[in-house]
């Protein structure tokens, strides 16, 4: 028995010398633990603001390039009617005297319509009154106001009336054009790029879109950097179009009235 009890008491004197060489782990405070997660959490924001930053820079890019390819499309789409349309002419001057030949068939008139609404795509083409041209303007229905490319604005009076005049600059090439419009009012915009409010002057110009005549507002600013000199956006489009952003010029190119005459170019550089 009293083996049996040095035996016990040997056993629980070597567990206890194990125990207390085991190193005891310092315990971790609340304000140590906070402290370590919100800086665990600041490097996993850190990192996703960077994966974003990357993917929407390639999405820019892509939406950028898709934008040329389209302006490209319509381009070589005018050219072709061009070619189409000397090849008529050679194939009756070649049949002059005989019965005259088939011409290149035309297209079939398909309705661009629904209801009483234009159907528009993501770009389609404006006529302008005042220089009696034809550009192509990008549709944002994430836009309230629409816009026009814009240079060298002074506003003034005309008849005891608020008017503006503007060199109308569709890209940064040589051409520019003066137009004088109706000065309807100033609206502040704010950049996504800062936090301060842009102050616009906003002017009234008459202007088609396929068969649609409208008298509309546009404000004036640069857009000289961009693909598209004018913008068309939601109080334009409102009650009178519907947008399908899988196409592109649904509506018909608008011609220039031929009785009237064409702005000349004003300047050959962006600035005078």
């Amino acid at each position: 028995m009293s083996r049996l009890l040095t035996f016990i008491v040997s056993s629980s004197l070597l567990v206890s010398a194990c125990v207390q060489q085991t190193p005891q782990v310092p315990p971790v405070s609340a304000v140590e633990l906070a402290d370590s997660l919100k800086q665990t959490e600041s490097r996993l924001a850190e990192k996703i603001q960077q994966q974003c930053d990357v993917l929407g820079k390639a999405e820019n890019a892509q939406t950028e390039n898709l934008a040329k390819i389209t302006k490209k499309q319509a381009t070589f789409d005018g050219r072709l009617d061009v070619i189409e349309g000397k090849i008529d002419t050679v194939i009756v001057k070649q049949h002059k005297g005989d019965a005259a030949p088939p011409l290149c068939p035309k297209p079939a008139v398909v309705s661009n319509n629904t209801g009483n609404k234009l159907v528009v795509g993501r770009t389609e083409w404006l006529w302008l009154e005042a220089v009696n041209r034809v550009y192509e303007a990008r549709v944002d229905t994430g836009a309230a106001t629409s816009s026009i490319s814009a240079l060298d604005i002074t506003p003034f009076e005309k008849d005891g009336k608020n008017w503006v005049r503007f060199r109308l600059a569709p890209d940064d090439g040589d051409d520019s054009f003066e137009v004088e419009a109706p000065l309807v009012r100033y609206v502040k915009i704010r950049q996504a790029s800062t936090d301060t409010l842009d102050r616009r002057p906003v002017a009234s110009l008459t202007v088609r879109l396929g068969t649609m005549t409208e008298v509309a507002e546009f404000t004036l600013n640069d857009r000289t950097q961009m693909t598209y000199p004018i913008l068309l956006g939601r109080e334009f489009l409102r009650d009178v179009a519907v947008v399908d952003v899988a196409k592109d010029n649904i509506q018909i190119k608008p011609e220039i009235v031929q009785n009237q005459p064409q702005a000349t170019s004003v300047s050959k550089s962006k600035k005078q």
